[in-house]
């Protein structure tokens, strides 16, 4: 009965991905996935409404996209299964705000889509449209080999857009490993986050201000030149924040020094500044004593 009061143009919204993956090459498509929560995300009620069930998409997203919707609802009687489900699929997709739109391939790699909220079929078309030619270069490319892959490759990661950076990982990992000379610098670009990435993880587990300074010095013995500023501001901050005399001070000055120094994306007079804030190391010796002996104020009743 509800079917047959849904509007004749009402598109297909399937539940299984498998099955929706499956229909997808069978079909010649990509698979597009809305992360929704249903009945407690105000912008996902929003563009389910104004653009997603609207007549104008389903005719745009016909002939592209198999449709997908893994809802996450507040809803008790929802099907607890499907929702196990559902957060899962969230959880290997890397999804952590919705809604989410996101195109991936029948294989299951992420083609690109968008994230947050778009007012009209048209806005939303432009970020899709975008992830469809991606699909389609990532579906080439399995036909190919050796340089004309990586060509195809390359071109498909640069229309990815910048939030879907983590779930494309493995695209760029399939490049990396086509470009051993690393002739489109991705190579580097992922050493350089992997570095920022375990420094941070390390970071996390340091207990003491000494065991993050010895994470962060065995992290600048290898790090990368796009690293080592923002290694060599890390260590400034520990070190100054520790300091217990002047000649602390002093050397706590010469790493932030050096930091400044390397960093191409500092102002013309940082350094200049830098060096004036630093001019008398007693005074600031005695600034961060006094941070240190300061009590929270004592609330007014």
């Amino acid at each position: 009965m509800l079917a047959a009061l849904a509007p004749a143009w009402a598109a297909e919204w399937m539940t299984d991905l498998e099955a929706a993956k499956a229909k997808a090459a069978a079909e010649n498509k990509a698979v597009l996935i809305d992360f929704t929560g249903s009945d407690w995300c105000g912008w996902c009620i929003r563009l389910r409404k104004q653009v997603l069930d609207t007549p104008a998409f389903e005719a745009y997203a016909k002939d592209k996209f198999v449709l997908v919707e893994v809802d996450v609802p507040n809803n008790p009687k929802f099907d607890p299964a499907l929702r196990k489900r559902n957060e899962q699929l969230c959880e290997q997709f890397s999804v952590d705000g919705f809604p989410t739109i996101m195109v991936i391939t029948p294989q299951g790699e992420v083609a690109g889509g968008f994230s947050g909220f778009k007012p009209t079929v048209e806005a939303a078309a432009q970020s899709l449209d975008a992830a469809f030619a991606t699909a389609k270069l990532l579906k080439k490319a399995e036909t190919q080999q050796g340089s004309e892959q990586l060509a195809t490759l390359v071109q498909a990661s640069k229309g990815i857009p910048e939030d879907f950076h983590r779930q494309t990982a493995p695209l760029r990992q399939r490049i990396v490993a086509l470009d051993p000379q690393d002739t489109t610098g991705l190579g580097r670009l992922q050493r350089v986050q992997a570095q920022r990435d375990a420094l941070a993880a390390a970071l996390s587990a340091a207990k003491t201000p000494a065991e993050a300074l010895a994470v962060v010095d065995k992290a600048l013995a290898t790090a990368e030149p796009e690293n080592k500023p923002g290694m060599l501001q890390l260590k400034f901050q520990i070190l100054l924040t520790g300091a217990q005399s002047v000649d602390d001070v002093k050397a706590a000055a010469a790493v932030g020094r050096e930091a400044m120094q390397l960093d191409p994306n500092a102002a013309p007079d940082a350094l200049q500044k830098f060096e004036a804030a630093f001019s008398k190391p007693e005074e600031v010796l005695q600034r961060i004593q006094r941070m240190r002996s300061r009590q929270p104020a004592t609330p007014k009743k």
